[in-house]
């Protein structure tokens, strides 16, 4: 083929190929952001420290950019819509991320991730009651994220009395979370001591 186009792909992406592609690099560029954050996380210097966060935040930034670039073309992907609300939760526009969440769970009621995130976008605006209730529903449906739920709240309690932040929500949460660990180990022994179910014809 001619020279200067060799960057150009053999042919051109169908429509319905398209969204997928740019859906996938914000894939990419969210697991490479998450990267950036948790090495942010774990440097004990701070310059490393704000120069790998520095570097999460462009590259969220730049997977959001994806994202809304395969919601252009698709508009009812709801896996891109909770990406969206992903990436603007780690950017701290809390606002941003329900209003994504929203609309992916508006598309797909039952999708899980989407309601995990949402939970956790809760959290970040101190909406206590609301991360109870996605914790609530996941209890029901998704166990796995129902955990993974249950460890952000833990870390939320952590953080406010790290902060010497006293006030009686973070205790009634504290209090709360080890209720329902209680209550989902139990369930837990109950599911894997359950005599198995015999079907008679």
């Amino acid at each position: 083929s001619g020279g200067g186009s060799f960057n150009m792909p053999e042919r051109q992406m169908t429509p319905e190929e398209q969204p997928k592609a740019a859906y996938n690099q914000g894939v990419r560029a969210v697991k490479a952001a998450d990267k950036l954050a948790k090495t942010a996380d774990e440097a004990t210097d701070e310059k490393k420290k704000t120069k790998a966060l520095d570097k999460a935040k462009r590259q969220y930034e730049n997977a959001r950019g994806y994202f809304a670039s395969a919601l252009q073309r698709k508009a009812d992907m709801y896996e891109a819509w909770n990406y969206v609300g992903y990436t603007s939760r780690k950017l701290g526009e809390y606002d941003k991320a329900l209003q994504a969440y929203d609309e992916a769970l508006r598309l797909n009621p039952s999708y899980g991730e989407a309601i995990e995130y949402r939970g956790e976008a809760y959290l970040g605006l101190n909406r206590v009651d609301d991360a109870k209730n996605a914790y609530m529903q996941l209890f029901q449906s998704s166990r796995p994220l129902a955990d993974q739920l249950m460890a952000a709240m833990q870390k939320w309690v952590t953080d406010r009395r790290a902060a010497g932040n006293a006030a009686p929500e973070v205790d009634a949460l504290a209090q709360w979370i080890d209720e329902r660990s209680n209550i989902a180990r139990q369930t837990a022994s109950l599911a894997t001591d359950a005599p198995a179910v015999v079907h008679w014809n």
